[in-house]
């Protein structure tokens, strides 16, 4: 009988010890199969962040300048790098003129994310070709026009711009200004864009890193024989092309009302405030002013202005417009004015 009953017992701690083992086992697995889920999530998370960080990235940064290179229809990949453990870059690929589609990827091992948005950026031509006058004015401001203001011919390209430098936009340019020649003044409605589509007027001051004073005269500015671009008062030297500062196109603000006294310069000029020009200054590009636009007599103007507070051009004065002027100030400008936006409401789309 105690042989009978040790061996019973003897089977019994077997069976206990074979059960603990396979329960054991299995909490094991269970734990193993946890660990694995949480690294495969975690692989997921780290990708997701480095797709969202790489679409970031490109809708922080400044213009790139191939932009306006992608046809509509094209793509680039405009970042790629590592995020941490993760491989991030991001896909641009351009839905029209201004709209662009943003697709952010990320992979750790066999783990990938992707994240897209809408955005918006700026074209230089298609902001040009928005405006319908010489002079764009705000509804009901006053206009006298004693000088001239010349819009016969504002796909012409003149002395001193190189002949070939708008042959980009001129088959456009050609085909648009047949279709809607362009008028000496036009009124800005209610409705209308701001001047550079997404970019209203604070965003364009915010833009500008330069500030100038309340009178200048520009006038380029050299060192050793490079241009000095930082000077405010340095705008190019639109009358001598072949200078180190002849293709350098400005950007610049004024906070307040500005009157240039004399002096030559290119670029993009936005005044909050009237903006004057006098004693025979001479702006190349596009001017953009929340007050008046004042060209006295001997200024003068080749591009275009956009003025909400109307315009007064007196007797000598001169506004002639050029579509070339204007989009090229623009085109030179990409990486304050014309970098990647994202589109209000529903550009978001968040991680697919």
């Amino acid at each position: 009988m105690r042989r009978e009953d040790s061996g019973a017992a003897l089977v019994a701690v077997v069976l206990i010890t074979l059960a603990l083992f396979a329960i054991g086992h299995g909490l094991l697995g269970l734990s193993l199969g946890e660990l694995a889920a949480s690294r495969a999530a975690m692989r997921l998370v780290e990708s997701n962040t480095a797709a969202e960080s790489a679409v970031n990235l490109v809708l922080t940064g400044s213009g790139p300048s191939w932009l306006d290179s992608v046809p509509v229809g094209g793509e680039r990949t405009a970042i790629s790098r590592p995020f941490g453990r993760a491989e991030g870059s991001a896909t641009v690929w351009r839905l029209s003129a201004e709209s662009w589609w943003v697709e952010g990827t990320g992979r750790v091992g066999i783990a990938e994310a992707r994240t897209p948005r809408l955005a918006w950026a700026m074209d230089p031509l298609t902001r040009v070709l928005a405006l319908r006058g010489a002079i764009s004015v705000g509804l009901g401001a006053p206009v006298t026009i004693a000088g001239s203001v010349d819009a016969s011919a504002p796909a012409a390209v003149e002395l001193p711009l190189d002949p070939t430098v708008c042959d980009p936009w001129m088959t456009q340019l050609d085909a648009h200004y047949a279709l809607e020649p362009l008028a000496p003044v036009a009124t800005l409605v209610a409705d209308t864009l701001p001047p550079l589509g997404m970019l209203d007027f604070a965003g364009l001051l915010d833009a500008a890193d330069v500030t100038v004073a309340a009178n200048v005269s520009p006038s380029p500015s050299e060192a050793l024989g490079a241009c000095v671009i930082t000077e405010p008062t340095n705008w190019g030297d639109p009358e001598r092309p072949w200078r180190p500062c002849g293709q350098h196109f400005a950007l610049r603000k004024a906070v307040g009302s500005l009157r240039v006294a004399g002096g030559a310069g290119q670029g993009v000029l936005i005044v909050d405030g009237d903006l004057v020009l006098d004693a025979g200054a001479r702006f190349y590009g596009l001017a953009i002013a929340s007050g008046a636009l004042r060209v006295e007599s001997g200024g003068e103007l080749v591009g275009m202005a956009v003025t909400t507070g109307g315009a007064d051009v007196a007797a000598g004065g001169l506004v002639r417009a050029s579509a070339c002027w204007a989009a090229l100030a623009l085109a030179a400008n990409r990486a304050q004015l014309g970098r990647l936006r994202p589109m209000p409401g529903q550009g978001a789309l968040g991680p697919v």
